[in-house]
Order: C-alpha cells, then structure tokens, then sequence
C-alpha cells in the first residue's frame, strides 16, 4: 500500500457571472486519486472536520476507492475550504482547519492497523504547519518495514516550519521531487536523490552533483508526476511484497530514466 500523508479540501471556483462550481481537491487527494485511477491502492491520511465539508471530501474517497481512516476524518475542527476567484486569487482556510491539526497520537492510532505500507509520499504543502508537519515527519520515520519515503516539493509555499520539516526529514528521504521554481538550497545540496521537473525535462540530481536530464514528451503537473512515480516504483517490483524489508532504496541511473520515461 502506498501512503499518502496529505491534504484533502473542499474547492471552490468562480466561473463566469460569479457562479461557483465545487470539488473535491487538495494536492494530497490529487495524488491519491491519480495513484487509484492508475490501479494503486493508496490510502489517504488526511485530517478532515466533522462538518459538511469533510462529509463531502469523505464521499467522494469511497466513490474514488481511496483508503481513509475513520477517526481522522471526524475531528472536531472544520475542514479546510479554498475559495479560486475568477481574477486569479485564492482565499484558503487551510492554516486554520484541520488540515492543520492533525496530532501525533490521533496519526499513530490511524497507521497502526496497516502494515503492509511500502512507500510514503510527503507533499511539502502538509509540511507548513505544526503539529500536522510533526505528526507525519514523526509517524513517517517509525513505520515498520521502512517505507520508500517520497518529499514532494512541487508548489510549496514558504513557511520557516517548513524549512525546519524539510531539515528535519532531509536525511531519511529516499527522494525529493521539486519544480524548479521550489528548490530548497539544503535539499538541491544535500537530497540523497532529487528529481526537478521542469516544462519540458526532469534535472535527476545526487548529494547536489546533477547527474544527467531526462526530456518529458508532455508537460506534466507536479502530482500527477509524483503518483506517475510511486506508480511506477510499485508495478516494477522495486517496492517490496507486503511485510518485508525492502532490499535496497538505491535507484540506479538506467532504472530512474526509464521510470521518468514512462511518466
């Protein structure tokens, strides 16, 4: 199973004659319903309120057949709601929801009846703001098996907690994957891998040496690569059967360019 420890929202956006239409979003869910529609099985550890909203976001789970846990999703705060306007600006609750709530202990009941995790994706959009950004660093790294740990940068806005999650993380992540206008300096030097997706190529970077670029035939938005990514690492066999040790979390160069290849 492939762990997806990230945000859930309820989105709002502005159409023509100021109508809004509604849908469920959030980068967290966008790489879990990507990760499904391709024929994983992710399991969604996002905190959601006890309210309308989260009742939605939770609906639209089962009906996309993304794994969730019961008692995450009921917190007594209000889930986070973003608002899109049609000139381009975004009103978003997400540092004063659940989103951002979310306790270690509360993540730790959640991840202890699942033990078949072999890969954990990390959006840098979760790791803005404590305790949330605790709980899955923390929870994350106490996983056992160890997981394939996944940093998705793509799209991070800026906080100091987040540069701090990112310190704190950098050296147990098998891999980051950032855009190019999100490079964090520690991780461009110090990443143990890093993929940079750019419009048209993805820079494949180790201990801040770039080692080779690899051209995309299409442009690609960051989750989607993401899932693209852990899709592939679990359909090669890379990623180990459920309950074992994985052997190795060293990508080769050929197995990395024919993974990005196949985005």
């Amino acid at each position: 199973m492939i762990a997806v420890m990230g945000d859930a929202c309820l989105s709002f956006r502005e159409k023509e004659g100021g109508v809004f239409d509604c849908e469920v979003s959030g980068y967290g869910y966008r790489v879990a319903r990507t990760l499904a529609e391709k024929g994983a099985f992710p399991a969604l550890f996002s905190p959601l309120g006890d309210d309308k909203a989260g009742t939605i976001i939770v609906e639209r789970l089962v009906e996309d057949e993304i794994l969730f846990d019961p008692d995450i999703v009921r917190l007594p705060f209000k889930s986070n709601i973003e608002i899109r306007y049609a000139d381009g600006t975004v009103s978003d609750f997400f540092q004063y929801s659940s989103s951002a709530l979310l306790s270690s202990e509360a993540l730790q009941a959640a991840l202890s009846v699942h033990t078949n995790i072999k890969a954990v994706h990390l959006s840098g959009r979760s790791l803005c703001y404590n305790p949330t950004s605790t709980s899955f660093i923390d929870q994350a790294l106490f996983i056992s098996p160890r997981p394939f740990l996944l940093v998705d940068l793509n799209g991070s806005p800026s906080s100091q907690v987040l540069s701090r999650s990112i310190q704190g993380i950098l050296p147990y992540s098998d891999l980051f994957i950032t855009g190019e206008g999100d490079a964090f300096p520690e991780v461009m030097e110090g990443g143990r891998l890093v993929l940079i997706l750019r419009k048209d190529s993805v820079d494949v970077l180790r201990k801040g040496e770039a080692v080779f670029s690899v051209p995309l035939e299409r442009k690609t938005a960051g989750d989607e690569f993401s899932s693209s990514i852990l899709f592939y690492l679990e359909r090669s066999g890379f990623l180990p059967p459920d309950g074992e040790d994985i052997v190795d979390y060293e990508l080769d160069d050929g197995f990395i360019e024919e993974m990005i290849k196949a985005v």
